[in-house]
């Protein structure tokens, strides 16, 4: 009987639409229910149970629903539903609605946005379909409590009235109160945010305020600007107790192929130099700095971009430390660079800023370094012609100009045995021509030095593989030979790019272990190594692999080197271990050629899953493995990670140096609660470093973000 009903309401329906529509200008109204009257003289359609109307692309549910034709109004009782065309859902108890179900008074609503967010009040009205304005009203992203829905949510918004401005895309709120849990913690007597839809748009943002140990308490009040779709800015005035106000902003636009971006700051502040007697504070000095990137795509080949990182001192970013870290130095680059085919091209120029403490040597600038690569179709015997070619331009500001070309020729061929081994010839002809022009107080004189250095490399390898049960085994040894004539590094050729060299189990397999071009390891050599495997189905794994070289002829111009001047190596290796995703363990070692005498050991290990996880690394490095004259190090740096529960988690962090007059570098701890519409973080830190112009400090920083509202940043030491 119900069915028949049913189909009864849809035939009344589509007789209702057409009058409709010839005495308004309004949309076609589908009705659809468990009963539908229709009196045509007065124009009303009443439906009951389970009533469903639809006009565009609005939908209406309830249990009662009277419409009127010559009104164009819908009035509905009853768990009532309405879809909104952008998502937003309304729920209230009583309706009336005209003009295509745009406008008119909801009683009891309820309205759930697209994003989940929820809006509650005793009485609303709705204009133009984009207008919603509610009377004794409460806004909260906050799920509300399965268990006890009546329960306040962790935070939510009340007001006398609330106005949902579609058009505007904000959420306006007059005599405004913040609660925590139901309990008032903050009142405004206007407050005003961007709804869900709007990603970006001016205003004033959550301001940040804590204390510094090098500053004094702080506070930062960031004002951003939507300038149009392509580009904004952001002002960010930073008031500080001991240094006055640092003037800091942020301007970014992007383009159809390219982007631009650029931040910094500027302050007059004192900046301590020197140390011990000798320190000194200058007054008011103008200090700052600028970063700032460019990338533009020129065509479907070539791209061109820079990348700039200047600071007035060395000192100004560890001491106003508002703007990230950039470890000892700051690097500026311009740049040209194609790709085409097998084909790389590239021009560059850098700029260096260092930012250590102490004397050290002048920072080169290069402008420019060109370099070509290309690497050939495979021959009709299978192997692969290479070119590379580079030109660079360095120079000093109280030492030696450096300017270089070099080209490198190569042609490589593997062979497949069917005994399963394979090997490749590799052969290289390297040309280098330099002309270092010394500094003015040099005895030396400027001129012209080169070098030719042919190559030749042939490597066998010879993979066993063998599957027992869930386990494949690997074994493969490694055998090569290198030929090269010897004394190819003349003291004439200055060494800009090859300066940090070792051996590890990264490179002992190379023909040429020097990083860059300036230095070439030249002679006779055979390389050998073995790897080792166990891999199971799933996630676990055990790797293994040790290698070393052995030098026919030492080479006297590469004594200053850290081991690849001898006959024998070291001995390189490393083990793996990953039984399952909860467990991983690596260990690398490098030990002296001929007794068990480790120069370097270095062990990283992960353990454990989300909810309890350590993790970290140990490295030590003796005297005469450190490379750069950078002496004996022993340091262990950890972390600790917990996830407690889906909202809550914890993460412990260490950096000792464990070395004769070392210490503890760095430590702290951070507690974070987070759920989908609030983010709360304790961290507390301690940082030992020390400098003329900033003092070791504890820092305990506090951070609020509500969901829409912006993040509250505190901090105290």
């Amino acid at each position: 009987m119900l069915r028949m009903l049913r189909i009864c309401a849809i035939a009344v329906s589509l007789a209702v639409a057409p009058s409709v529509a010839a005495q308004t200008t309004s949309a076609p109204v589908i009705i659809r229910a468990d009963e539908v009257t229709h009196d045509q003289e007065l124009g009303n359609v009443v439906a009951k149970g389970d009533v469903e109307i639809t006009q565009r692309d609005r939908v209406l549910f309830a249990d009662s629903v009277s419409y009127n034709q010559k009104s164009n109004t819908v009035t509905a009782s009853g768990n009532v539903i309405i879809l909104e065309p952008d998502g937003d859902t309304m729920f209230a108890d009583y309706v009336e609605l005209t003009d295509d179900m745009r406008d008119g008074v909801i009683e009891q609503i309820r309205v759930l946005l697209a994003d989940d967010s929820r809006f509650a009040a005793n009485r609303g009205r709705r204009e133009n379909g984009t207008r919603t304005t509610l009377r004794r009203a409460v806004y909260s992203p906050c799920k509300v409590c399965e268990d006890n829905p009546e329960r306040a949510p962790l935070w939510q918004l009340k007001a006398s009235t609330i106005v949902h401005d579609k058009d505007a895309r904000e959420i306006r709120y007059q005599n405004a109160r913040l609660e925590m849990y139901g309990i008032p913690v903050i009142y405004s007597p206007y407050l005003a945010h961007p709804d869900p839809t709007v990603q970006r748009k001016s205003g004033f943002l959550t301001p940040s305020f804590g204390s510094s140990g090098n500053l004094g308490a702080f506070i930062e009040i960031p004002y951003f600007w939507a300038i149009d779709k392509s580009q904004d800015a952001t002002f960010s005035p930073i008031y500080t107790r001991d240094e006055g106000i640092i003037f800091s902003g942020e301007y970014r636009r992007r383009f159809n192929k390219g982007e631009f971006e650029i931040s910094g700051s500027i302050a007059e502040a004192d900046r301590r130099i020197g140390s011990g007697f000798a320190q000194e504070t200058r007054k008011d000095e103008i200090r700052g700095h600028i970063f700032s990137l460019g990338r533009y795509d020129i065509d479907n080949t070539w791209r061109t971009g820079f990348d700039i990182e200047r600071s007035t001192d060395r000192s100004y970013l560890r001491r106003f430390n508002f703007f990230g870290s950039r470890g000892n130095s700051l690097t500026s680059n311009a740049f040209v660079e194609g790709f085409r085919g097998r084909n790389y091209a590239a021009a560059n120029t850098y700029l260096y800023q260092d930012l250590r403490s102490g004397q050290r040597p002048n920072t080169p600038r290069i402008a420019p370094i060109l370099d070509f690569n290309h690497v050939g179709l495979p021959t009709k015997f299978g192997g692969r012609f290479s070119f590379d070619a580079n030109y660079l331009s360095l120079y000093r500001a109280d030492a030696a100009d450096t300017q270089r070309a070099s080209l490198k020729f190569g042609y490589d061929i593997p062979f497949h045995a069917e005994a399963g081994f394979v090997t490749t010839v590799r052969a290289t002809v390297q040309s280098d021509l330099y002309y270092v022009q010394q500094a003015d107080d040099s005895n030396e004189d400027d001129g012209f030095t080169g070098r030719l250095f042919p190559q030749i490399t042939a490597d066998w390898r010879y993979p066993f593989v063998r599957d027992s049960g869930q386990t494949r085994q690997f074994i493969e040894p490694i055998v090569a030979l290198v030929l090269s004539p010897n004394g190819s590094n003349p003291g004439a050729i200055p060494s800009e790019d090859s300066v940090v060299v070792e051996i590890d189990d990264t490179n002992i397999l190379s023909a040429d272990r020097f990083p860059g071009l300036d230095r070439v390891e030249s002679g006779q050599k055979v390389i050998y190594g073995m790897k080792f495997g166990v891999y199971g189905e799933g996630d676990g794994r055990t790797t293994a692999f040790i290698g070393q070289s052995y030098r026919f002829h030492a080479d006297d111009d590469l004594v200053n080197e850290v081991g690849i001047e001898r006959h024998l190596s070291d001995i390189v290796g490393r083990i793996e271990i990953r039984p399952n995703r909860y467990v991983n363990l690596l260990y690398r070692f490098r030990t002296a050629e001929d007794r068990i005498e480790f120069k370097r050991n270095e062990i990283g290990f992960s353990l454990g899953t989300k909810a309890l996880n350590f993790s970290g690394n140990y490295l030590f490095i003796d005297d005469e493995a450190s490379e750069n004259d950078l002496g004996k190090r022993e340091e262990i740096n950890a972390v600790m990670k917990s996830q407690i529960d889906d909202n809550w988690s914890v993460r412990m962090r260490m950096q000792r140096d464990l070395g004769e007059n070392g210490g503890t570098l760095f430590a702290g701890v951070s507690l974070t609660y987070e759920d989908e519409c609030f983010k709360f973080t304790t961290d507390a830190r301690r940082s030992f470093t020390r400098d003329a112009d900033f003092e070791p400090s504890d820092d305990v920083i506090f951070r609020l973000t509500f969901k829409h509202l912006g993040t509250v940043t505190t901090a105290a030491n």
